[in-house]
């Protein structure tokens, strides 16, 4: 048994000191994720008080199923959801919250400042159209490609078949073929090459 495993248990068993190690094990995952998909800092710390309460009172319903950790995301991204139809926020994801290891091949390099610069915008305008998606597109590319997540684990999350999980990826990767081909008409920005980072 793990040792996440150990504290979830005495959590369940309603021990108070186990939530506070729970707390500071996860608290920075959860701020990130909902950081990701929200883009507001004010909206991401209350979704970590709001899903650590529902965390504090749901608990004893969690039957390991899954991975802890899958629970977890699964309660943050409702959370979101629930700030999203609140608030409406729709903003571009922040290039410097992204992990490009994640989203580019193995054994890309940058050779000098021009070549970052480029790609830095490049990755940013990417990242400005995968926010224009709508949410049942936008959540599971965020899910899989910034956080690398499974196609399995996000079916979970998202409470949806994994074949579904894998047609929103295509169509969603589709829709944002389009729309870099449009850019590159229009403004001559070299898009479409970063979407075969994607895998």
């Amino acid at each position: 048994m793990s040792e996440i495993q150990v504290v979830v248990r005495r959590c369940q068993e309603g021990q108070l000191d186990a939530f506070t190690t729970l707390f500071s094990h996860y608290q920075n995952y959860v701020y990130d994720l909902a950081q990701a998909i929200l883009w507001d800092e004010a909206a991401a710390e209350d979704v970590v008080q709001d899903t650590f309460l529902a965390i504090f009172q749901n608990i004893a319903g969690y039957r390991e199923n899954s991975t802890f950790k899958t629970w977890l995301t699964a309660v943050v991204v409702n959370q979101c959801r629930m700030q999203l139809r609140k608030r409406k926020i729709r903003r571009a994801l922040s290039l410097e919250q992204l992990n490009p290891g994640k989203l580019f091949r193995p054994g890309e390099t940058w050779e000098d400042l021009s070549d970052v610069v480029q790609r830095r915008q490049q990755q940013q305008t990417l990242w400005e159209m995968v926010d224009e998606l709508p949410d049942r597109l936008r959540l599971p590319m965020i899910l899989r490609y910034r956080y690398a997540l499974a196609c399995n684990d996000i079916a979970l999350i998202l409470h949806k078949r994994k074949s579904t999980i894998y047609q929103q990826l295509m169509e969603g990767r589709r829709q944002l073929e389009k729309m870099a081909q449009q850019l590159e008409m229009r403004d001559s920005m070299p898009v479409l090459k970063e979407l075969s980072g994607l895998e």
